[in-house]
């Protein structure tokens, strides 16, 4: 169990909130959003993500995923923040690894089993 990070925080709408925004950092914060602020209709996307937020929680699917979830949800319902979104993902580097081309030459076929 945990609060299980995201790698980048999700921003959804939420109308008590004085920027009109909650920013979602962890598993533990979108089970929150999920059951006190979502005000949308909670549809079978609304069920799904809150059960695979859950299943983050057990270590039963990975944060990430469940983060893909609630995104989805949100999108759905028509509460997720684009351009508060659009920022984050803007100002986060691309891991180096994003960049490394891949080299058929470095591949040795000897290696291989037969």
């Amino acid at each position: 169990m945990g609060i299980k990070p995201f790698m980048r925080p999700i921003f959804l709408r939420m109308d008590a909130s004085p920027s009109g925004k909650y920013e979602v950092r962890n598993v533990a914060e979108a089970i929150q959003y999920l059951e006190y602020f979502w005000s949308a209709p909670r549809t079978v996307d609304y069920r799904r993500a809150k059960a695979i937020c859950r299943s983050a929680l057990d270590n039963l699917v990975s944060a990430e995923s469940a983060r893909h979830y609630l995104i989805a949800a949100a999108e759905r319902a028509g509460i997720l923040d684009r351009s508060a979104n659009l920022a984050v993902a803007l100002s986060v580097p691309t891991p180096a690894w994003r960049h490394a081309p891949h080299h058929a030459a470095t591949h040795d076929p000897s290696s291989q089993r037969i």
